[in-house]
């Protein structure tokens, strides 16, 4: 009798512990410190920074670790390096496209629930567009943070020069016309000022071609990978790119702004987030302006989002909260004004200081203005080589002149090949 209740006692104390271990664990902590790795650098990396700051000045409970870590494709091999040691950080800055590689196998959190206890309404205040590439199976797995789209950069002055009206082709075809009477040819009979300048970036290339393809009512591929770039908009896209570098000899392959600032060429491709470099460095008056449309208005999102890769549950939820101040209309407002990247929030266009920088400086607005027509990457921008695939189409185009419906087929089978290899 005495030992079945020396037992008993055990087992009371043993629970006793275990339901006060449990609670223990139930109970939030005073104070959480979770670990943001960043990404960009310059002006883009201390408005994080500043972000950071703020935010732990606004809370005792909460304190933001940054630490940079390097490019974006630096973060994405460093994230497949912690997620193999299983040590990651509770919150990542990615370019938006690399979000599928780590939503597919869960690696970073499924946000829904999040959004979920937020209430009706959550996510409403969000720039469609900008967040749209967030998610991945229909599910939320990351927030716009640095967003941007691609612009068309014009030499305002060659353009009256030119004879030209002093703003920027609306239409491809349009472009072309304006590409062919921005082009000089000396007596000598070499070009000293091309119409435009095709940008062949490592990373970027794949963006403007996105815009043409768009703007022609096409798409590169779906959200299952389904491939069309064998279809007419992108032939044709492709097919005006061509002509415009090896018949009208307007166009001309470039990898640097400084195309533009050496007169090179009077047009110009980049992103909104390169519009203060550009602005500065100009020593002409230059218009930032919409890709062209054709068909309809169309332009790919670029820029980052932030994703949770955290596993703890008290330090998920502190990342939440980072993660809602990072992306408030106030912080994106700021991280517009100081960087040039488009706010995600619809009300960050009311925020006192952004109304009050874009009328100081109104050129900015053209960020704003273009957020209507924004839409996702092609969901092959998220496959390991698919960014190097397109560059190399678009270099086999621009350089090599070599036939665009062998090319577009080229480059579908490669893609393919890499979504069954290394993606599927």
């Amino acid at each position: 009798m005495k030992k079945g209740i020396f037992i008993l006692v055990v087992m009371l104390i043993a629970t006793t512990f275990l339901f006060a271990a449990a609670k223990a664990e139930e109970q939030k902590p005073d104070r959480i410190e979770i670990l943001y790795w960043r990404g960009l650098t310059g002006v883009a990396g201390e408005a994080q920074e500043e972000i950071v700051r703020r935010f732990n000045e606004s809370r005792d409970d909460i304190h933001v670790v940054v630490e940079f870590q390097g490019a974006y494709a630096e973060i994405l091999q460093k994230m497949q390096a912690a997620l193999a040691a299983g040590d990651v950080p509770d919150l990542v800055l990615l370019d938006s496209p690399h979000l599928q590689i780590f939503a597919k196998d869960e690696a970073v959190q499924n946000l829904d629930r999040f959004v979920k206890a937020e209430g009706k309404g959550f996510l409403d205040d969000y720039v469609p567009g900008l967040l749209a590439d967030s998610y991945y199976d229909g599910s939320l797995y990351a927030l716009p943070a640095l967003r941007s789209t691609p612009l068309l950069y014009v030499n305002a002055d060659a353009f009256v020069e030119a004879g030209l009206p002093k703003r920027a082709p609306k239409t491809w075809e349009e472009f072309r016309e304006f590409a062919k009477k921005l082009t000089k040819v000396n007596d000598r009979g070499e070009t000293t000022q091309y119409g435009v300048g095709f940008t062949l970036g490592a990373t970027t290339a794949h963006w403007y071609f996105q815009g043409a393809v768009y703007a022609y009512d096409g798409r590169v591929s779906d959200e299952k990978f389904n491939m069309y770039l064998h279809e007419e908009p992108a032939v044709k896209a492709a097919t005006l790119w061509q002509d415009m570098v090896f018949k009208d000899k307007t166009g001309v392959p470039s990898t640097t702004h400084d195309d533009l600032f050496t007169g090179k060429v009077a047009m110009v491709f980049g992103s909104t987030g390169s519009m203060g470099n550009v602005m500065r460095r100009a020593s002409f008056e230059v218009i930032p302006a919409f890709i062209p449309g054709q068909v309809r208005n169309g332009v790919p999102v670029g820029g980052s989002v932030i994703a949770m890769p955290s596993t703890d549950k008290w330090r998920q939820w502190a990342a939440w909260e980072f993660l809602k101040f990072f992306t408030s209309p106030e912080s994106q407002a700021y991280l517009a004004e100081m960087t040039g990247y488009m706010p995600s929030r619809i009300s960050s266009a009311q925020v006192p200081s952004l109304v009050e920088y874009y009328n100081k400086n109104p050129h900015w607005q053209v960020a704003i203005d273009q957020l209507k027509y924004v839409q996702p990457q092609a969901s092959v921008i998220s496959l390991p080589k698919g960014t190097e695939i397109l560059r190399q189409m678009v270099e086999k185009l621009l350089i090599g002149n070599q036939d665009v419906r062998k090319v577009m087929a080229e480059t579908e089978a490669d893609l393919i090949k890499e979504y069954n290899e290394n993606f599927k």
